[in-house]
């Protein structure tokens, strides 16, 4: 039992590095995943990197392909059309049943998550173009806590996934245009949530994740059609 745990720990360690790194765009999109080069990289067993892997293709950050082994997810103006539909469908209606059976500890925690997230650079300090990991971190915090209080584990767990998907998507977006106001976009959102007003923080949600392929689609910057 001692091995086994300690090869989970040494899978969540690899899987959590890689992770960032992808939704970092550190790994460009398609970027080759080589077992044997990961596994001189961290210095861990095969078996450990394939699980890391494995994971990540189930989150949908990699993709694994008979003949070409595992590869970072590429980008596709489809593909984030989808991702973005299933969304909307899945947070909106997580978020419709967390402003109804959110209590005040729900609301704090917003409240304290959106201030972090105010007072954190949203990009690095050595890269304008590269956003903070920090922010990144406290940002996903943020919209979970918008719909953790939907008290649907199932439902969170789709989000979840989805949520990986596209935020390498969103951070291509934000390193080609900073000028998005993403602040009062979350603020906006967080006050509507906290109003218990449903209707306008789903539109708002709503169009805060559509505002990444917009701004994709603008500027043409997806791998493929």
């Amino acid at each position: 039992m001692a091995r086994r745990n300690g090869s989970l720990t040494l899978t969540e360690n690899v899987y959590n590095q890689l992770r960032a790194e992808i939704l970092s765009g550190y790994l460009s999109p398609g970027a080759p995943l080589m077992p044997g080069d990961l596994r001189i990289r961290f210095n861990v067993s095969i078996a450990v990197i394939r699980e890391a892997l494995t994971r990540l293709a189930a989150q949908g950050l990699a993709k694994q392909s008979p003949n070409y082994g595992f590869t970072v997810m590429t980008l596709s103006a489809s593909h984030l059309k989808n991702i973005i539909e299933a969304r909307r469908i899945n947070e909106g209606a997580a978020l419709q049943l967390a402003i109804s059976k959110g209590d005040v500890l729900w609301e704090s925690n917003i409240i304290a998550l959106h201030h972090q997230l105010e007072q954190t650079p949203e990009y690095s300090a050595n890269d304008k173009f590269r956003v903070n990991d920090t922010w990144s971190e406290i940002h996903g915090k943020f919209h979970h806590a918008l719909i953790e209080a939907c008290d649907n584990p199932i439902l969170l767990d789709i989000c979840t996934r989805l949520w990986n998907m596209s935020e390498l998507y969103r951070n291509w977006s934000i390193s080609r245009d900073n000028k998005r106001p993403i602040l009062s976009e979350h603020k906006t959102l967080m006050e509507a949530v906290l109003a218990r007003d449903s209707k306008l923080a789903v539109d708002l949600y709503s169009a805060h994740i559509q505002l990444t392929i917009d701004i994709l689609t603008e500027n043409n910057q997806f791998l493929n059609k």
